[in-house]
């Protein structure tokens, strides 16, 4: 249909205007998308479900072809760490600066309707574009073009018009226009008796599991978790009127939980299709969490290496306020990055993952891990020296009570979490919550037992081991050393299954998909 692009009027914006009443699903307008934007085979910027309802034999059976629906209040733009998006005001388009992505594709986990994705082949993120450079020439898009049902169309609406009529972008099968505030105008046959839904609706598939994002989250909330363990045991001096005479101890346990945020943080650029150009995440810290979360990790690594230095070459040789000014620095901008880490999956259109149950188990892993790793520091230190335990046994006892009471704490704390969160998805009346705890139930059912058995081992453990071997003075013992090191790695085991269960078990909100 060679349809006919009138020009703007002062408070217009052009957008899509599907009517599902006179869809026949021949798919045109997707392969005609794709032909003119020339994009690989798992690329699609434009899509056509299916939707059905009603019990047989009366059943009934609709299409819904959806594209980027240029949102007045796009999810992609706001969470964008590079600016990469931009929404022109005069037109109502929502484009890309190719050149400014560097492919985190944390746009693609925004969007409710799957409208940004990933091209591998060129390691950064694309979008329908609405064809803006035809409808600049007059000429519709390569879509509308090509419907032979003229079920597709351009049309031009007043902004303020819109604001009024939201019930117009909703249909069957697809996400809430609330979250975002499509654009898109659906007609859908008016039947009030028969409830639609996606075809594909029971259709789940694990996600992605995001490899570099697991060892960069755990082992960034292990360094932080180990590096505020530092900071206040090395004010326990003052706190407590102790004696802190094991700097061994602590040199050892700067370059460990240094080494780790290195590691992790190193991990990161693996995950981004452009990572010559990570530098440019820092450039929307006042909008985007994984801004913040770059701006506070870097910090946090500046002040660590700094600090670790200080500690590694004479912890006192240093003024003692300089000293704490340095591990509250470290301390703070740690913990910030962590929030920001765990802000970055509160988004609407990742159900299970937008609750405040995601921050509280990135922290909790932070206590869980920070904490044991800094205790097979301290039993390491000072393994086989004995005349070292007897000498310094207040102080030392004072600190493995203070490294246990945290662990066990964050370690009931996320255990909690997992169940409180487990069953208010099956409460939810929401169904891609419910998804996710299926798959999580069932699917992934041995790796979801074994890594609750594994958290609940080393808690119960622990303690045990520790506070039997303070009552007989034998903390610096190998045997001790080589358990509480086996525990730890059992318990890396937990977090870094319960991260790979966070990404892949996750169920998107998503515009409907076709029956094959």
């Amino acid at each position: 249909m060679n349809q006919p692009i009138l020009p703007l009027q002062p408070g217009e914006n052009y957008r899509f205007h599907f009517d599902a009443t006179k869809c026949v699903g021949c798919k045109c307008c997707e392969v005609a998308c794709h032909e003119q934007n020339n994009n690989p085979a798992d690329v699609k910027w434009r899509r056509v479900g299916e939707v059905e309802g009603g019990e047989f034999p009366d059943t009934k059976r609709f299409y819904i072809s959806m594209s980027c629906n240029h949102c007045q209040d796009p999810a992609c733009m706001t969470g964008c760490p590079v600016d990469a998006y931009y929404k022109e005001a005069n037109t109502g388009f929502v484009l890309m600066k190719d050149d400014a992505c560097i492919g985190c594709q944390y746009c693609t986990w925004n969007c409710p309707y799957g409208a940004p994705q990933y091209n591998e082949e060129r390691g950064m993120v694309t979008k329908c574009d609405m064809c803006h450079n035809r409808i600049g020439d007059g000429h519709a898009p390569a879509c509308v073009a090509a419907c032979p049902s003229q079920a597709l169309v351009i049309e031009r609406f007043s902004l303020a018009e819109a604001a009024e009529r939201e019930e117009d972008t909703n249909a069957p099968g697809v996400p809430e226009a609330s979250i975002t505030r499509s654009t898109t105008r659906i007609t859908f046959p008016s039947d009030g008796r028969t409830a639609f839904n996606r075809i594909d609706e029971h259709r789940i598939k694990p996600q992605h599991p995001h490899v570099s994002l697991i060892l960069l989250t755990v082992l960034t909330q292990l360094s932080v978790g180990g590096f505020v363990c530092l900071f206040v045991l090395e004010g326990l001096p003052q706190l407590f009127n102790l004696n802190l005479s094991f700097p061994s101890f602590l040199k050892t346990a700067h370059l460990t939980m240094l080494g780790t945020a290195c590691v992790a943080l190193n991990a990161s650029f693996f995950h981004l299709g452009r990572p010559l150009y990570a530098f440019r995440a820092m450039k929307m810290w006042r909008r985007s969490w994984l801004s913040r979360e770059v701006v506070f990790f870097t910090l946090f690594a500046g002040g660590a290496i700094l600090y670790s230095i200080v500690g590694w070459q004479n912890m006192y040789a240093v003024p003692r306020l300089f000293q704490g000014a340095l591990g509250a620095l470290v301390a703070s901008t740690g913990l910030m990055g962590v929030y920001c880490s765990a802000m970055i999956y509160r988004v609407p259109a990742r159900p299970s993952w937008d609750t405040i149950r995601t921050p509280i188990a990135f922290f909790a892993t932070a206590f869980i891990l920070g904490p044991l790793l800094t205790l097979v520091v301290l039993t390491l230190s000072i393994q086989g020296n004995s005349i070292f335990w007897q000498s310094d046994f207040p102080t030392l006892n004072s600190v493995v009570i203070f490294l246990v009471s945290l662990m066990l704490m964050a370690g009931f704390v996320q255990l909690a979490g997992i169940i409180v969160k487990l069953l208010n998805s099956f409460s939810k009346n929401q169904p891609e919550r419910q998804h996710s705890a299926r798959m999580l139930t069932q699917r992934f059912r041995n790796l979801f037992l074994a890594r609750l058995g594994v958290l609940l081992l080393a808690l119960l453990l622990v303690p045990i081991m520790l506070f039997t071997q303070l009552s007989r003075a034998e903390l610096h013992t190998v045997d001790l050393s080589l358990l509480l090191a086996i525990l730890l790695i059992l318990t890396l085991f937990s977090e870094f299954s319960g991260r790979y269960l966070f990404f892949v078990t996750v169920v998107p909100k998503k515009r409907p998909e076709g029956f094959f």
